[in-house]
Formats: C-alpha cells, sequence, structure tokens
C-alpha cells in the first residue's frame, strides 16, 4: 500500500526506512557493499556510517535538504581533494563512484526530487562537540587558518562553480519574510527585521573591503574530529565563496557560552595567519546573524525534531536579538 503522507510529515522512524534503500543504491554506486548502514544523523542532510563485507567504514551523505546543485558538489569535492594534499589540514578523502564520479544521483519519490549522495573514507576519532578543551579551541582557530590560506589562491576547475555566501543568509531563499505569525510572531519579526538592516550594512562594508575566496561556512565543533591530539574538518556542504571573518564567527556562535573559547580561537588563528582587522561589534554583529540564518533554515527542515525544537528556538531567539539590541553584543540567551 502507498504512503501517501508527506514525507515531512512522517515519524524519524517512517523517514529513515524510506531513505535507507537510497543509501544502498548510492553506497553500491561507489563499489561498497554494505554489511552494515547505521544512521549517524538526520537533520539538514542525513549521514550513514556504513561498513563493508571487508570491514572497511565510510561515511555516505544523502543531501536530503540541501542547497547544492551539481556544480556545487562538484566544486565541494575538487575543494575537498585539494585539502587532502594540503599540508596542517586532515578531511575525509571523497570515493568515486564505478563510472569514476565524485557523487551519485538517486530519484526519492517521498520528497519528489533526486538525491545527491557523496561518500567518503571514515575519519577515526570522535567529534568534539559542546565541551571543547582550550587545546581544540587553539588548534581549530589554527585549521581554519591554514583552511583560509589553502583557499585564498584556490578555485575549482571546468563547470564546477561555488555559490556566493557571503551575506547574512548565505546563498538560502528568505524563509522568515514569509513564515505566519503561528511561527514568528509579530514581536520577534519586528526584533528581526531591526537586526536584519544593521547586519546588511556590515555586510556591505566588509564586502566593499575584502575579498571572497572559498570558505567552509559551517565551520564548528561538531564538525570536526579529535584523533591522537589532531583535528580533522568534515562537512562541507555548506562551503561557498565568503569572507574568511564569516567562519571565525560561525565557530565562536557556537562557543560563546564558554568564557576562554574566543581567545584560544583567535590565538589559534593568529598563531599561523595575520589579523583580519575586523572590530568586535562587527564580529558580534556576525553571531547574531547566524543565529538568523539558523531560524530560516529551520523554517524549512522536515525532521520531526525540526518542528519540536523550532518554538523553543524562536524562544530564544527573541532573548539574543533583544539583548543584542540593547547591549550590541550576541550572548547565547536561554
Amino acid at each position: 500500500m502507498v504512503n501517501h503522507t508527506p514525507f515531512g510529515r512522517l515519524s524519524q522512524r517512517a523517514q529513515l526506512a524510506a531513505l535507507r534503500p537510497v543509501a544502498l543504491v548510492a553506497s553500491r554506486a561507489f563499489g561498497v557493499k554494505p554489511a552494515s548502514l547505521r544512521c549517524i544523523n538526520h537533520g539538514f542532510n542525513t549521514t550513514y556510517a556504513v561498513i563493508d563485507d571487508n570491514g572497511a567504514k565510510y561515511a555516505l551523505r544523502l543531501n536530503t535538504h540541501s542547497l547544492r546543485d551539481l556544480v556545487g558538489v562538484l566544486a565541494e569535492q575538487q575543494w575537498i581533494t585539494a585539502l587532502s594534499d594540503a599540508p596542517n589540514i586532515i578531511v575525509p578523502k571523497p570515493l568515486r563512484t564505478s563510472a569514476g564520479q565524485p557523487f551519485v544521483e538517486v530519484p526519492f519519490a517521498a520528497m519528489h526530487k533526486t538525491l545527491i549522495a557523496t561518500m567518503a573514507q571514515w575519519l577515526p576519532g570522535r567529534i568534539v562537540g559542546d565541551k571543547p578543551s582550550r587545546q581544540q579551541l587553539y588548534q581549530l582557530g589554527a585549521l581554519t587558518a591554514h583552511l583560509h590560506r589553502q583557499s585564498r589562491l584556490w578555485r575549482p576547475t571546468d563547470d564546477a562553480q561555488f555559490p556566493l555566501v557571503n551575506q547574512l543568509l548565505m546563498n538560502s531563499t528568505d524563509h522568515i519574510s514569509d513564515a505566519p505569525t503561528s511561527l514568528i510572531p509579530r514581536d520577534v519579526r519586528a526584533l528581526i527585521d531591526e537586526v536584519r538592516l544593521h547586519i546588511d550594512l556590515v555586510y556591505a562594508q566588509l564586502n566593499a573591503r575584502m575579498s571572497v575566496q572559498p570558505i567552509h561556512a559551517d565551520l564548528h565543533t561538531y564538525n570536526v574530529m579529535w584523533h591522537h591530539n589532531a583535528l580533522a574538518v568534515f562537512d562541507f556542504d555548506d562551503a561557498g565563496l565568503g569572507l574568511p571573518i564569516q567562519d571565525l564567527a560561525i565557530t565562536l556562535y557556537y562557543v560563546r557560552d564558554i568564557p576562554y573559547a574566543d581567545a584560544e580561537v583567535w590565538a589559534g588563528y593568529r598563531s599561523v595567519q595575520s589579523d583580519l582587522h575586523v572590530s568586535p561589534d562587527v564580529v558580534e554583529s556576525l553571531l547574531i546573524g547566524r543565529g538568523i540564518l539558523l531560524l530560516n533554515d529551520l523554517l524549512v527542515l522536515s525532521t520531526p525534531a525540526d518542528y519540536e525544537y523550532l518554538p523553543e528556538f524562536v524562544r530564544r531567539m527573541r532573548l539574543r536579538l533583544q539583548h543584542f539590541i540593547d547591549t550590541g553584543t550576541f550572548a547565547l540567551r536561554k
């Protein structure tokens, strides 16, 4: 019997059941015969830990909600490949399909679209997560600087192309402006509108004096692995042509409630790369802007967990926006 329930209204168990055949087809396209297929993340994208019949382990990503088009995926895979040869940078080594392609497209009727899948060798270690040490934060700053140093002169080739992400909503469609008051109350929308005007001005000033280059654009402690006292970075799905300060602001957003985090990240960055010469108030503006971007993306995600979390995130954003308006600084108010 055909299930006509929209994918976004299915339970997480039902969504993953629908996606599993896609993951199996995609794995085999990369020449991997799964003996084990385990979902480790189901949100903006869906990621699986795949173990083949020889015991080798891989990471398979289905671009479930990704904004990536084919030329963007090509650029992403080209950059990861280039970074794998760069000093002081550890990234997952991409696999190619049996046809020699860096991705595979698999039709997915439940979402009425074709999903793009990529696969890479598994990175050993553990995700740093929400309790990074001083050493890990320092290394994250240094890693960010190494990425920026490599990408300053590197660009995708042939048909590959990164999107521009050097603005508040990066390359996302504006979902906030049309959101109903049941999702974003009028007082929260008024706060967002006031802050957005300020942030748009900040970006205009930054773009007037800085050049864009490839940036990771989602460089936080849940996208780095810690193994043998070294960091590896993964999840380049948001990478695009942006401003280096955006990467640092994204990192700092998630660790703002750790007293020593800012100092360690900046110290690590400056140990490799010269200062970016941005004022503290610019950084604070980019931090609150990250919150607005996350809210914008959360409005269109379709997992049950996202639906449940949205009202709570809106409540927190009300506090964070008001705090920014009152003080000019960002705080992870809860």
